[in-house]
């Protein structure tokens, strides 16, 4: 058979997100609304919410890093998806706004607000226009620490009591910030280390 007359085999379809996968993401953000909603979380009594939201990110770490289809499909995706979806961290201008109203604690709407647009607006640089390793790196570690400071930041409010404290973002709809966005973010940022290990880049 000739190169002009050979058959080009199909490339191999890309890993789809497990259904079992997509289901259980379905019921974790229509909790997380319920959460939101009824007012559940404002109702916690203190660390009520931040274990919540330390279990939720413990267990979203653990299922991207554990080999089976969920981990197959997330090696599957190109490096700029992971980094571009930090770009919905842009939410930070609306923690500024809020502040600014008077809704929100101005130290917490500061801290997340600023470090949340600086990792929002990199990411989208980066997704145009691929940097080195070692900035993808650096940037890497500043999102990290950005949550870091935003979910402690929350906690020393909540425990000084201040006025105004961090009400808005247990409610809906900014609570599916720390009890949806937060999660899949810590373990976005350690697959985003392990891709740029890993390869070599």
């Amino acid at each position: 058979m000739t190169a002009s007359t050979a058959s080009v085999a199909p490339a191999p379809a890309p890993p789809r997100l497990p259904v079992g996968a997509g289901v259980a993401i379905v019921i974790w953000l229509g909790l997380a609304v319920a959460a939101g909603a009824s007012g559940f979380l404002l109702q916690l009594p203190f660390p009520g919410a931040q274990l919540i939201i330390l279990g939720l990110v413990a267990v979203t770490i653990a299922i991207a890093l554990v080999r089976g289809p969920v981990r197959t499909w997330l090696d599957a995706l190109p490096l700029r998806v992971l980094v571009g979806f930090n770009a919905m961290r842009l939410i930070g201008v609306a923690f500024l706004l809020l502040a600014a109203q008077g809704s929100l604690n101005p130290v917490f709407a500061s801290r997340a607000g600023w470090g949340d647009i600086a990792v929002a607006i990199l990411a989208i640089v980066f997704v145009l226009a691929e940097p080195r390793r070692i900035v993808l790196h650096a940037w890497n570690v500043f999102g990290v620490l950005d949550l870091l400071v935003a979910v402690g930041t929350a906690t020393v409010v909540t425990l000084q009591g201040t006025t105004p404290g961090v009400a808005p973002i247990l409610t809906f709809p900014l609570n599916l910030v720390p009890t949806f966005f937060v999660p899949l973010l810590f373990a976005n940022h350690v697959l985003i280390f392990r891709r740029l290990v890993g390869s070599g880049r």
